[in-house]
Order: C-alpha cells, then structure tokens, then sequence
C-alpha cells in the first residue's frame, strides 16, 4: 500500500477536489467520496480517468492504473459518452473559443492546454516536511498538504504541536496517543477526510436549498419566504464585511476588555480595588471589610438591598474608612454589602464572575477627591492641594481570572477542561446521528 494525490473534478460544476488517499481505496468508495465532496446528487456515476471509465467499481486504484496526481471526473453514464469516444469536451479551458483536438480512441491529450503549467504536482509517499523557524500552525498545515509530512512536524515541534492543541485540542489528543507514527498518520487522513466530507455535504445543502428558492422566486416574485432568505443572505454578507473590516482595522475591538483596578491599602492591608465611575456609591464586600479589620464599625441603619452592576443585600455603611493610595490616605464611606458580585470583560462574556469582589471605587469618591480616568497614560488621577498623586492601572499579570486577569492562570489545566468540553460536544453530535 501507498499514498498517492489524485484530484476529483466535476466536469458540470467545474469543482475540483485534491486528496491523498491509499492506492488500495476502491472504485466504488472514490465514488461515494466524491459525491460528498463535490455535491453530487445523481446515483449513477462514473469515474473517468482522462476519459476513460474505470470499471469494475470493486477493483482497485493501484489495480484501476491511478497513480500520483491523476485527474479523476466524475460524470453520469450519458455525459461520458457525449464526445463520441468516452472524452470530455475541456475546450472551456483554453479561453480563446478554440475547440480541444478530442482523440477518436476514447482518451485525451491535455498537453497543449496546460501551457507549461504544473496542476497539483505529485506528492512523493515520504514527502519531505517544508519547515522554518517562527513557522505557524496555519502556515504549516498549508505548506504540508500530505498527512505524512504534517504529522511529521507536529511529532517533531513542541511549538506547533502546542498552537495544534489550541485550535484542535481532540484531535491533538489522539495525535498524541497513537502508538506509532503510522498510526497517527491514518488518525490524521481519516479526521482530515471527515471534516471535508462534512464541510462538503453543508455546501451542497446550501446550493440546493439557495437554488430552490431560485426557482421559487422564479415562479411567485412575491414568495415571502424566499425574498425573506436573500434577504438575510444580503445582511450576512455585509456582516462579514464588517467583520473584516474590524479584523483588519480595529482589532482591539475583538479583545476582551480590561477592567480598572488600582492597588491600595487599608489598615496596611493591601487590596484591589475596582474602579467604577457608573456605580454611585463606594462598595465593598462583607468578607474584605472582615480581612482589613473595619466590619466592626458597621453602622447596621444604612441597610438594604443594591440593584445595578454590583447586585446584592446591603448589611450597612462604614462612614470612614482611610484608604491608602500610595504614600496618600483618603477618608471614604464605604457600603457594605453581602455576596456582591460585578461583571469582568464583556458584559455577554459567559465566564465565571468573582465571588467577592473585595473592593469597588464608585463615583461619590472619584468626585469627592477630583479623580480624572487617564486612559491614554493607563492611570488614576487624584487632585491635591498642591499636586497631583497619580497611580497605574493594573496590567492583566497583576489579577487573578476571577478579575479577567490572567494570574495563575494554568494553561494545562484549561486545555484539558477545552479539550473535555469538546470531547462532549462530539459525543452528542454522534449521540444525535
């Protein structure tokens, strides 16, 4: 058994489909691959080497006379046969009306088409890997078509191997399993096969569906339902314009955005506090008021419950409390509340939000103290008698993920909890096949 990379064609559609396979598949299994692939609905086909049908569809491709590159068409039973001799009419690709010389003996010469241009050049069976350092995943996975020659890298670089395990933590995981390197090669093959069967049978869904509605506009101009699909076809389409044009333009806004948080201190205890020029009051939670030894001075009078970005039960309001900001005390009332939380990153960001938020700056102070939000110089300005105390915002390194931050984070960890819930997801998909 050997690899080899034939090119599947639709002669009506103009389709093309390039794919190492064994040279042990059959007739038949190209056949139903192909039909997959490219779309194709009739039953009766045929599979065409430069025009001359391979039978019987048991036999083999190494049997069958395929080798390394070939050209396969496939075409119903009548199209064979509409040359006269069993060829195709390629007389399209010349581009000039000139008709393709067509051999009486049933095959084609193609030389004088290609004008000196090689179209899918053969893959050798131990293809040597196209490689560079800094190389990308993507970059690999285009430059190395044949499983071998990928499979090879992904064993070889720890680097890419990781970027793999990101984007396709399933099958990175089965890569790494397999027993041999053989092996990994056939996971690779049969995931990669898979995946175009799949990508292929959603195209053909959509042609289908996109020409019956053709049709039904054809019929009815007013058809409801049909005006209704192109409709949201056009609206898609300028959504993913605005989609690249975001990618390429404004990048920032596909990022998660970070909170403010400053550093700060109470009873020499330092804390997190979170910046919040939209709450009206100064907040912080039960737990953190019981940490820096201030919870006993209570005032129990003020409770209540608090609705808005911080949400939870009020127990009261500690009327002075000295917050240290750098080498500056400032006297803040501070609200106390019970099982308070607030959002971080995206407001639709599905991420756990912290448990006890420890400590929120809300706008009574930001206007008690004069306090500017710079965000060109990433800081928090306070307006002295005579100065200006000025203190950082904090860098992701600097906050747990509870805070969207990203320390101790583990990255192993994350990877196996990705890798589970997608493990999952196919089990369903397959569950509901």
């Amino acid at each position: 058994m050997s690899d080899i990379t034939i090119t599947l064609h639709d002669p009506v559609t103009g389709r093309s489909e390039s794919m190492p396979v064994p040279d042990t598949v059959t007739i038949q299994e190209i056949l139903d691959l192909g039909k997959a692939l490219l779309g194709l609905q009739d039953g009766k086909l045929v599979l065409q080497k430069y025009g001359k049908i391979l039978v019987p569809p048991e036999q083999t491709l190494a049997i069958a006379g395929v080798v390394n590159g070939d050209l396969l068409s496939l075409a119903s039973t009548p199209a064979a046969n509409r040359s006269g001799g069993g060829g195709l009419d390629f007389s399209s690709l010349l581009g000039n009306g000139a008709a393709a010389p067509i051999s009486t003996g049933g095959n084609l010469d193609f030389s004088n088409l290609l004008g000196g241009l090689v179209v899918n050049p053969p893959l050798t069976n131990n293809p040597k890997p196209v490689y560079y350092p800094g190389m990308s995943f993507d970059e690999a996975f285009a430059s190395n078509p044949h499983p071998k020659a990928i499979v090879e890298l992904l064993r070889k670089h720890s680097q890419l191997f990781k970027e793999f395990n990101y984007h396709m933590p399933v099958l990175a995981r089965q890569i790494h399993q397999a027993s041999n390197y053989e092996d990994a090669v056939e996971i690779w093959k049969k995931e990669m096969v898979k995946k175009s069967i799949q990508s292929a049978a959603a195209t053909s869904n959509t042609f289908h569906k996109e020409r019956s509605f053709q049709q039904r506009l054809q019929q009815n101009p007013n058809d409801i339902e049909a005006k209704e699909y192109f409709s949201q076809k056009d609206a898609q389409k300028l959504v993913n314009e605005q989609y690249r044009q975001a990618m390429e333009e404004y990048p920032e806004s596909m990022g998660k955005i970070l909170m403010l948080y400053i550093n700060a201190k109470i009873n020499n205890k330092p804390l997190q506090a979170f910046v919040d020029s939209g709450a009206q009051m100064t907040i912080m939670s039960k737990s953190c008021a019981q940490r820096h030894g201030i919870f006993h001075l209570l005032d129990t009078r003020f409770h209540g419950v608090a609705v808005g970005v911080g949400t939870g039960k009020i127990l009261g309001r500690v009327h002075v409390v000295q917050l240290q900001i750098g080498d500056c005390y400032f006297p803040c009332s501070v609200t106390i509340m019970d099982g308070a939380t607030l959002p971080i990153g995206n407001i639709e960001d599905d991420s756990p939000k912290p448990k006890d938020m420890e400590m929120l700056l809300g706008l009574d102070m930001l206007k008690r103290f004069k306090c500017s939000i710079d965000l060109m110089h990433g800081s928090l300005k306070f307006q002295l008698e005579n100065s200006t105390l000025e203190t950082p915002f904090l860098h992701e390194k600097d906050l747990d993920e509870s805070k969207g931050g990203t320390k101790g984070f583990d990255a192993t960890k994350a990877n196996q909890e990705l890798e589970d819930a997608q493990m999952k997801h196919e089990e369903e998909e397959e569950k509901r096949k």
